[in-house]
Parts: structure tokens; C-alpha cells; sequence
């Protein structure tokens, strides 16, 4: 696929929260496992990480001549959002890929169980259910996992980190009065 094809394209939500960028998703994931640290310039608002001489947040828009200065770190708080978030979806399309092998397998014992030429030949039953528990159980773990497992985890894991990140608006932007004043204390 070429980089113009829309079908390349990351998936960005429409739900007015800036995290997660690709940029800050790969980085946080390095920070977490101890591949890189947590050091570098980042946007003032939403953390993706941007180059010394950017003024505005390819990510946000944030400009960072007139509304928040950029920062040397990732707040923690951010990182732990992140695991959250992951969490929350791998559970969701885990749950459901073991749905599927689990259809797959009493399915497939009803299937050998109903048939009547089954019951009489266990080498055609034996084949039967191992193909079935095999195709079936790779396919229904596919769909119900890779489909519905991840739309059904994503929205839900997005909604908890909206309302996260909302909050996190709240409480940082009450803090400011307290942050200046260690830098003016810092500076003096």
C-alpha cells in the first residue's frame, strides 16, 4: 500500500482527546519497556513528542508561542492511561477470540455427537471434529476476537481514557499557579 492509500492510515478518533498519537504510543511503549527513556521535547497538551525547533503540535495543534510551552517528559499519569487503555482492549478481544475456540469445540462435539454416521465411525468423527475445532475454532477466534473482541474493547477503553484525560485537563490546568511559581523559585 503507498502512504496515500486511506486504507494505511492509523485510525484517529473523533472524540476531541489528542493521546494517543502514534508518535506518543511508540514512545510510552519503549519508556515501558525500558527501551528508551522518558526524556525528549513534547507538546505541552497532548505529549507527543515534537523536534526543538517545532512551535506547533503536528498532533494537537497546540502552539507553543501562545498556549502551553513544551515539556522535557511524559507525565507518568499518562504512561499508566496508556497501559490502561491496552489493557482493557487485549481483554476485550482475548475474551472473545476464547469465545469463538470455545463455540468451535462444543460446536463441533454437538456436530460429531448429532450425526448419526459419527457415532458409528470414530475415524471419520475424529477427523471431523479435528477439522472443525481447527478451521472453526481459527475462524470464529478471528472474527469474534479481531472484529468484535477490538471494536467492543477500543470503544470502551476510549471512553475510559477520555474521561481520564478529561479529568487530567481539570487537574492540570488548576496546578499551573503552583508549577510557575516552583520555576520562578527555580530561576531566582
Amino acid at each position: 500500500m503507498s502512504f496515500d492509500d486511506p486504507g494505511d492510515q492509523r485510525f484517529r478518533p473523533d472524540d476531541g482527546c489528542p493521546l494517543f498519537s502514534e508518535r506518543l504510543e511508540e514512545h510510552l511503549v519503549a519508556v515501558l519497556k525500558g527501551q528508551a527513556p522518558n526524556r525528549g521535547q513534547f507538546c505541552g497538551h497532548c505529549y507527543t513528542p515534537v523536534s526543538r525547533d517545532a512551535s506547533v503540535c503536528a498532533n494537537c495543534g497546540e502552539d507553543a508561542r501562545t498556549g502551553r510551552k513544551p515539556v522535557d517528559a511524559v507525565p507518568r499519569e499518562i504512561a499508566y492511561v496508556l497501559q490502561a487503555q491496552r489493557k482493557t482492549e487485549s481483554r476485550w478481544v482475548n475474551g472473545f477470540a476464547y469465545l469463538g475456540l470455545l463455540i468451535a469445540t462444543v460446536g463441533g462435539i454437538a456436530l460429531v455427537l448429532a450425526v448419526p454416521l459419527f457415532k458409528e465411525r470414530l475415524l471419520y468423527a475424529t477427523i471431523a471434529y479435528a477439522f472443525i475445532l481447527l478451521v472453526g475454532g481459527r475462524v470464529l477466534a478471528g472474527i469474534l476476537g479481531g472484529y468484535f473482541g477490538d471494536r467492543i474493547g477500543f470503544n470502551r477503553a476510549r471512553r475510559a481514557t477520555v474521561a481520564v484525560w478529561e479529568q487530567w485537563l481539570i487537574e492540570r490546568d488548576q496546578a499551573p499557579a503552583s508549577g510557575d511559581s516552583r520555576e520562578q523559585a527555580r530561576e531566582a
